[in-house]
């Protein structure tokens, strides 16, 4: 099948750049970068061909990488290209934040979801969301004049996460699971990743590391939630 020959070629280019990665960025790395998230782009890919009665789903997980392969490149440009450094990374959250949408959308789509529970996951990320704001100074971290943009994107990161979490629990199902574990390790990624922008002493090759495996293995288990799904 397609969809595991893809599967594993990617994990074996992910895992070479994650090692890679640790060591800084330079402009042969981000072509490795973005390799390395084409790879788990085109896995979702052929997770729909693979499993296509689900393309409406698998469709929106898809937009979700592609956006997350955009948010990647202009990550790394940040470090290549220090004097637009503040552009590259709203850009960043920019991206990320636009596929967490796409991310929520084919949560809801496909499980049933009551309005109410919507407004719960909401309600819980705006608070996490204000929370991260509010115990940055508690958490040695100094989001200056991105606390807003933090704020909104850290939303809708955990919107992801709490609406996937929601429906594997509800729903009991393989596919949600996977997601679910995706989504918080994507979450758990972005964590590391605040320390390493914001915080002091954390731009070393272990954290550096850290970050990018947790974000590769969201990536590909929201992936390989398509694949599973209805079966």
């Amino acid at each position: 099948m397609l969809y595991y020959f893809t599967l594993g070629i990617g994990l074996v280019v992910t895992l070479g750049f994650v090692f890679v990665r640790s060591k800084g960025a330079s402009v042969k790395r981000l072509f490795f970068k973005m390799s390395s998230s084409l790879c788990y782009l085109l896995t979702s890919v052929f997770a729909v061909i693979s499993n296509p009665s689900v393309a409406d789903y698998g469709t929106l997980i898809i937009m979700g990488g592609a956006l997350g392969l955009a948010g990647d490149t202009a990550l790394d440009l940040k470090f290549i290209y220090p004097k637009d450094a503040n552009e590259y990374l709203k850009a960043g959250f920019l991206f990320f934040l636009v596929g967490h949408v796409f991310y929520v959308g084919a949560i809801i789509l496909y499980n049933p979801l009551e309005w109410w529970h919507i407004l719960i996951c909401a309600a819980i990320s705006i608070a996490l969301g204000f929370g991260t704001i509010m115990t940055a100074n508690m958490m040695k971290l100094h989001y200056g004049k991105y606390r807003r943009i933090v704020l909104i994107y850290v939303a809708f990161l955990s919107m992801t996460a709490t609406t996937s979490v929601l429906a594997a629990f509800l729903t009991q199902s393989k596919s949600m699971i996977i997601l679910a574990i995706g989504a918080v390790a994507f979450l758990l990624s972005d964590l590391v990743l605040s320390k390493i922008y914001f915080g002091r002493g954390w731009e070393k090759p272990a954290p550096i590391f850290a970050n990018h495996f947790l974000y590769y293995a969201g990536q590909y288990l929201i992936a390989a939630s398509i694949i599973f799904l209805n079966k």
